[in-house]
């Protein structure tokens, strides 16, 4: 495909779901599934930053053949569009399950092998965790949302939301390594991958945050924590063409970390404005072409609470 004329961020996360598929660490989630499967129904579970539904549709296709009887869940994303894109898709993916879809804010799933409810929120994660009045969660998951929060705030935040002995399933946190090959010129591809990483890091408005080693920065939080560190693994992105395409909307999806690098790398004062303009065009050529294969490094961690 040819680079797209505006970019959504809704098409993002659903172009990516394969790629997170291929990546998840099957320990972290093998054992997340076989715990979260021995609570008392219902299982009640929050995901924060939890874009359009992929892990909500991953936990209940690991459930249904298990001795669970019913799961209520609430996705909360920051980002409106995200949680409408989530409710929709949702709807559509449980209908095609055989499951009877009723309600909006909150979707009722009937008719299937669990008992299923949905609650749909837009919130900061801070101002949802200070608000909170309802029932305790068995399980709190958060995927890529440590590495752009203080780690510490951000689990200070939730703890209080997870129940004694839930459970914390933190997949697909970056770990500092980006690679694009084939190479273009061995130093400015350094450049590039050093400065977007430092890009990654403290920001005016998130003092603090982890950034681009998250990954490793969730390990030493949690092994110093009252929280138990249950398990943890590489969950690393690889994608490369089949042939001479890319598999599903994978070609999009590699068009938009491109466009996340430039927004960020635009203007930097330690590269050269026209040759990082070349680096962009050739690495969106070899897009098109299926020559580019991307590698991210991240970790999956499950935690489970004091």
């Amino acid at each position: 495909m040819t680079e797209p004329d505006t970019y959504s961020y809704p098409r993002y996360l659903t172009a990516k779901r394969t790629v997170d598929a291929r990546a998840l660490n099957e320990r972290v989630w093998t054992q997340f599934v076989e715990r979260i499967a021995e609570q008392a129904s219902p299982v009640r579970v929050l995901e924060v930053g939890g874009g359009v539904g992929a892990t909500v549709q991953r936990i209940v296709d690991a459930l249904e053949p298990r001795v669970v009887d019913a799961l209520r869940y609430t996705i909360v994303d920051i980002q409106s569009e995200n949680i409408e894109t989530a409710r929709a898709a949702l709807h559509d993916w449980a209908e095609d399950r055989g499951y009877s879809v009723s309600g909006g804010q909150t979707q009722a799933w009937t008719g299937g092998p669990l008992d299923v409810s949905v609650e749909f929120q837009t919130a900061d994660l801070f101002d949802l965790a200070a608000s909170h009045d309802g029932p305790l969660y068995d399980a709190v998951a958060a995927q890529a949302v440590f590495d752009l929060l203080p780690i510490p705030d951000a689990h200070d935040a939730l703890a209080p939301l997870l129940a004694p002995g839930g459970l914390w399933y933190l997949p697909i946190h970056f770990d500092g390594v980006t690679a694009f090959e084939p190479p273009v010129e061995a130093d400015l591809d350094a450049r590039v991958e050093r400065l977007f990483h430092e890009s990654m890091n403290d920001a005016p408005d998130q003092p603090g945050r982890s950034g681009a080693h998250c990954g490793r920065r969730l390990l030493t939080h949690f092994q110093g924590a009252d929280d138990s560190l249950l398990e943890a693994g590489a969950s690393d992105w690889v994608v490369l063409p089949e042939g001479e395409a890319y598999p599903g909307d994978e070609a999009y999806f590699l068009h938009h970390i491109l466009h996340f690098v430039e927004t960020e790398l635009t203007g930097h004062p330690d590269l050269d404005a026209d040759a990082f303009a070349e680096w962009m065009a050739t690495r969106r050529r070899q897009v098109e072409a299926g020559e580019l294969t991307y590698i991210a490094h991240q970790l999956d961690v499950l935690a489970q609470k004091g």
